[in-house]
This record gives structure tokens, C-alpha cells and sequence, in this order.
């Protein structure tokens, strides 16, 4: 079953929009409303969730800010709004589609068919991850990641700046949300494709791969075959 979350302050736009989206699905479904960003953060931090639909005006609060504050979860999201010209926004957000207001059937069908047909995973569009420092959000250009380490619930994200970066989430949550160029390639390690330059053969049955930086990060022999193969190395 489909766990949706509809984040809307018009109370009949939600009404609305679930029913479309209740029409639109061709699978068993849980849909429920929230009419503001406090409903909403309290709602995702006690509930687990597959699809969020987000209003991104909300008594006046910006719908960005949930987004930020959740984006190391796994769902999806979908945006619904009147300020079409903040859809490129959405995107670098990791939305999954952008609708404008006033929507459709047609439209809404359209959007849930492309969750469904799980286009969420293959054109997933993350750009940023929100790091907590202190009292403050700070957000990491993901393509600056060249590897991430665990650090037991934590992850450590190494920066091609050097930096590294706590994130407060682990690998197995953290890889949901990556760009499919970013593969797990040890059990405490998933790599960015993009700054793998090769591998090295440290020992028999013991391998490395060398980054671009000169840095080396450990290989798990059970996983060598997959990641030279999607890495296309020799």
C-alpha cells in the first residue's frame, strides 16, 4: 500500500487533489491531509511516507523549508503550486514533478503514473543535502561529494574541497536518495563514479579504488565484479 501525504493550507485544493490523486492511482492507498508545515513536520517525523504532494505556500511559510528539513528521508515529492516559476527550485530539491495551479485530472494522472512506473529512481534530479551545523542548515552540492563514510548512525561526506561534513543519517538511508552514480562499494563506503580514476590490487582478494584526489577507498572483494562493471574499468 501507498502512503501519500497531501501538504495543502486550502483545505478544499486537498480535498480536491486527493480525490484526482485517488482516481490516478492504479494501486491500494493511504491518503492523508496536512494543512500546514507544523502538521506536516510532525506528521513526517512520526510517520513514515511513499509520496508527498507539497503546496509550497502555506499560511505564508515556505514549502521549501519542509523539504530541507527532511530530505535525507526517503519519499518523494511532488509539488504542487501557482509559482510555476519556482519549478527549476523543486527540482534542485530532488521533486519528482512539478504541477502547477489550477491542475488537472489529466495532469495529476500523469505525475502519480510517473511514480508508479518508478521513474522517481531514474530521473531522480537531487542536487543538495541538507547538513545540520549547529543551529544552522547547511546545504552540500551533492556533485562535491566524492565519498561518503559511515560513522556508526552518522555518515562522514568527503568534500572535493577537503571538508568533511557530518550527515545525519546512515549509508542505507543516504543511498535512497543519491544519483545512481553513486555506488555502494563496501560496506562502510559508497563512492561518486565521477572521481574514480582506477583500482588497485593491495594484496590477493584485497582491492582498493584510487580517486582523483589520489585518495583510495576500500573495494569489498563480494562487490568487485558489479562495480567494475558499472564503472567500466578493466
Amino acid at each position: 500500500m501507498i502512503r501519500i501525504l497531501i501538504c495543502e493550507d486550502e483545505k478544499l485544493i486537498a480535498e480536491r487533489l486527493a480525490r484526482f490523486v485517488s482516481n490516478a492511482l492504479t494501486v491500494p492507498a493511504r491518503i492523508e491531509k496536512v494543512h500546514s508545515i507544523i502538521q506536516a513536520r510532525h506528521y513526517l517525523q512520526n510517520q513514515s511516507v511513499d509520496l508527498l504532494f507539497l503546496d509550497l505556500n502555506l499560511h505564508g511559510k515556505d514549502g521549501f523549508t519542509l523539504l530541507g528539513d527532511f530530505l535525507s528521508q526517503s519519499f518523494q515529492t511532488i509539488v504542487v503550486s501557482a509559482y510555476t516559476d519556482r519549478a527549476i527550485e523543486a527540482f534542485e530539491y530532488g521533486a519528482l514533478d512539478f504541477l502547477g495551479k489550477p491542475f488537472t485530472q489529466e495532469r495529476i494522472q500523469k505525475a502519480v503514473s510517473r511514480y508508479e512506473n518508478g521513474l522517481a529512481d531514474q530521473e531522480r534530479q537531487l542536487k543538495y543535502l541538507a547538513v545540520k551545523c549547529r543551529r544552522e542548515t547547511e546545504f552540500v552540492e551533492v556533485k562535491t561529494i566524492k565519498f561518503i563514510k559511515a560513522a556508526s548512525i552518522y555518515s562522514d561526506l568527503h568534500l572535493s574541497t577537503g571538508e568533511v561534513k557530518v550527515y545525519d543519517k546512515p549509508l542505507n538511508q543516504l543511498l535512497k536518495l543519491l544519483p545512481s552514480h553513486f555506488q555502494r562499494v563496501h560496506k562502510s563506503y559508497i563512492v561518486n563514479s565521477h572521481f574514480v580514476q582506477s583500482i588497485h590490487s593491495k594484496k590477493q582478494n584485497s582491492y582498493v579504488l584510487i580517486l582523483s584526489s589520489d585518495e583510495s577507498v576500500p573495494l569489498s572483494r563480494d562487490k568487485r565484479k558489479d562495480v567494475l562493471s558499472f564503472l567500466n574499468l578493466p
